[in-house]
């Protein structure tokens, strides 16, 4: 009987170490990438009251959720030392169905931001 238990107990912890982090996903995820070599002290979204902080140069940020956000939208990023905007060009865009996404920001040679959209 102690071993059926344990036959039990392990197949539940098995099966519930299967689920898969899209299950039960609710909202868009979004996380930012930075692939700069400056460290980010704040990402922000223009008309959202969501901030990403401290981002270390080629690191990543933590997932955080949104009703409704677009393949590009309009950033604000501070560094230590200054301060750059990123303004979409995208027009009639449709919003991004519920998953999980990554902005990935970057400058180009002339200090503009570059952000790539990568699906996760």
């Amino acid at each position: 009987m102690k071993r059926y238990f344990c036959l039990v107990v392990l197949a539940a912890g098995i099966l519930a170490a299967c689920t898969d982090r899209d299950d039960e996903l609710t909202a868009v995820n979004i996380r930012i990438q930075n692939s700069s070599t400056i460290a980010f002290t704040e990402v922000r979204f223009v008309g959202k009251d969501t901030v990403y902080g401290n981002i270390a140069a080629g690191d990543y940020s933590e997932y955080l959720a949104y009703e409704r956000v677009f393949q590009e939208t309009d950033l604000t990023i501070k560094s230590d030392s200054t301060n750059f905007n990123f303004i979409s060009t995208a027009q009639f865009e449709e919003p991004l169905p519920i998953g999980f996404y990554t902005y990935e920001l970057s400058f180009d040679v002339s200090d503009q931001v570059k952000l790539n959209f990568k699906v996760d």
